[in-house]
């Protein structure tokens, strides 16, 4: 029956197709989103994957133009499951986060020349009781994190990193508590104390980095910046503060200007250096390779510019800088779909819709509304 109706719903938009083709990419249709994009949590109940590929394709007027539009959907698409992200979260503790902790004990230990392999253990340990994990949206899945995590400890796991005066007082509280922390102090006076190092800010995607640091007239910005001033507010020794910034998934792109403009601000600053991680890379789109479909998307858009449907190029879109609003925020030419939302750094034609007269593949749910 589900087959019988997809392939009614195709037919009313893909007439060019003969009877062996349709029949074909029914079933490569009907299996695809069964297994993944039916769980877009954007879907409505009635308009799952299929008939919203139906309405999306109807929108291009030619049989040239919605075979691209289709090849686009077909080859081109990446879609990270809720499973395929849980994955990531999972490993981004043992995969990432410890290997900072590890490079942080061995250099400990080779300045003070501790060999014992216990009493590295003990340090490494330490170090890793004395990290705050903060995550910087609701996509860091921070209680997930938590209980795949079983050796960290519920006080130093936060699912947001603009925590209260209350809550860093909670958290001090218990880490000088800790039994091992005291005995690690006691042992080393001076050197070691019961205070936090080392903080990782997770988070689930960036495609340009532009929301963690940026610098303009204005002076600094982003998520990195206003975390600094946070810890300076609740009396935290920022100068000794050792801050990494751990992704699910990021563009080769963004991680670079993560990177460049961290070193520029923690210089500027008199800061530890910022490391910035992923476990993921996903690249654009390589347009030599897809010039019909570039085509595509800048008449596309040369259209709803013409009909006044072309909102999402607002204020907060053109932040980014991009010169072409139909790539995406920051121009940055993604074809990536998460499972809970579609980024805006994804080609807009693939989210954006407008007054029941243009319909997403996989509609989006925006944070900022033009005022």
């Amino acid at each position: 029956m589900k087959y019988e109706l997809a392939e009614s719903i195709l037919r009313s938009t893909m007439h060019h197709w003969d009877m062996t083709r349709m029949s074909e990419e029914t079933k490569n249709i009907q299996i695809i989103s069964e297994i993944k994009y039916d769980d877009y949590q954007q879907y409505t109940h009635g308009m799952r994957y299929v008939e919203s590929l139906a309405l999306w394709l109807d929108q291009f007027g030619s049989e040239a133009d919605k075979e691209t539009a289709y090849r686009a959907a077909k080859d081109l698409l990446i879609y990270i499951s809720e499973e395929e992200m849980r994955q990531l979260v999972t490993y981004a503790f043992p995969t990432v986060m410890k290997h900072f902790l590890l490079q942080r004990t061995k250099r400990f230990c080779e300045e003070y020349g501790i060999a014992d392999l216990e009493e590295r253990r003990s340090l490494y340990a330490y170090f890793r009781r004395c990290s705050m994990f903060l995550g910087l949206s609701d996509g860091a899945h921070m209680d997930f994190f938590r209980r795949q995590n079983r050796e960290l400890s519920n006080e130093q796991v936060f699912v947001h990193y603009d925590f209260s005066q209350s809550k860093a007082e909670d958290m001090i509280k218990n880490l000088k508590k800790d039994t091992s922390i005291q005995r690690m102090a006691e042992k080393y006076p001076g050197t070691l104390s019961a205070q936090f190092y080392s903080f990782f800010l997770i988070d689930d995607f960036t495609g340009s980095g532009k929301s963690y640091i940026r610098k303009d007239a204005e002076g600094w910005h982003g998520k990195i910046k206003k975390f600094f001033k946070r810890l300076e507010e609740m009396d935290f020794c920022i100068a000794e503060a050792e801050v990494h910034l751990v992704l699910y998934v990021a563009t080769a792109r963004a991680l670079k200007n993560i990177q460049e403009q961290a070193n520029l601000f923690t210089e500027e600053m008199g800061l530890n250096s910022i490391s910035v991680d992923a476990l993921q890379i996903v690249e654009p789109l390589n347009w030599e390779s897809h010039e019909d479909l570039l085509d595509l998307l800048k008449r596309n858009y040369e259209q709803c510019l013409g009909l006044g449907k072309a909102s999402y190029a607002d204020e907060h879109f053109a932040v980014g800088g991009g010169r072409c609003p139909y790539l995406g925020f920051a121009d940055c030419s993604l074809p990536l779909v998460l499972y809970h939302n579609t980024p805006n750094n994804t080609l807009p034609v693939l989210w954006y819709s407008w007054e029941e007269t243009v319909y997403p593949l996989f509609p989006r749910v925006t944070r900022h509304k033009e005022n």
